[in-house]
């Protein structure tokens, strides 16, 4: 397997391991993730900074790290005022909560309004799934409450009140996704970029080395069966700051 493409595979697995720990509780099992990464060979050093990419992001291997490891001090600080906040609202009786559902349901405003409020806990504890994946809690938390505002006028082809809970929490889960996925690309797209310039740093540094002066593109092109173009982009991601390529 070619080096570009072993590099591609690995970025993909990783938001694949990634976005499975997301939908069972920020966790993967030590069996899943040895699985993920088998036919990419990695070395135990590099499955070691594997752990350490995803204990960084919030992942657990075996069990979920608490959320005190995987959320700073002042997001902690805005959690707990927010859920204090969402705390001081009264959730009434399951008999009049099913009332406010079907109301919601038949497209009722003042319904959905309260719908909404009733169900801003459940966006703090699905957000609290998403901690540490890269995204701010405060921006989970209002990407969570921006979805569920839409959910509740959407709540028509339900047929029974028992089905709107689930269907809120999947649609609040579809909005923290797509946040984190975002991030999690941008995260890759950063991370290919700075492989792409060290490769071509590296190479250039290895033969200046050898022949005692500056390479031109077309020779380190040449003894490292690269593409002149790749090297030249990496040339210009790196801001031209490559400074054994002449």
């Amino acid at each position: 397997m070619e080096e570009k493409q072993k590099q591609a595979l690995f970025l993909e697995r990783i938001q694949e391991v990634v976005k499975n720990a997301a939908q069972n509780g920020n966790t993967i099992s030590e069996e899943d993730l040895l699985a993920s990464f088998a036919d990419l060979s990695l070395s135990s050093a590099q499955m070691e900074q594997v752990r350490e990419y995803l204990k960084n992001g919030g992942i657990g291997i075996g069990e979920a790290l608490p959320i005190e490891e995987v959320l700073s001090e002042e997001e902690m600080n805005h959690l707990a005022e927010y859920e204090a906040l969402i705390e001081a609202i009264e959730v009434p009786s399951d008999n009049i909560l099913d009332a406010v559902k079907l109301s919601a349901m038949a497209g009722e405003k003042e319904a959905q309004k309260r719908l909404v409020e009733y169900s801003l806990r459940k966006v703090v504890d699905i957000a609290r799934l998403y901690a540490g994946q890269g995204v701010y809690m405060e921006d989970l938390i209002g990407a969570g409450n921006e979805r569920l505002l839409t959910a509740v006028t959407q709540l028509a082809p339900l047929e029974k009140p028992d089905e709107v809970d689930g269907y809120l929490g999947r649609r609040i889960m579809d909005a923290m996704e797509d946040l984190v996925a975002v991030n999690l690309d941008e995260k890759a797209a950063e991370k290919a970029v700075e492989e792409r310039v060290n490769l071509v740093a590296d190479r250039a540094r290895e033969l200046a080395e050898e022949l005692g002066r500056k390479v031109s593109v077309a020779e380190l092109a040449r003894e490292y069966d690269m593409d002149p173009e790749d090297i030249q982009e990496a040339v210009r991601l790196s801001g031209n700051a490559i400074g054994d390529i002449g």
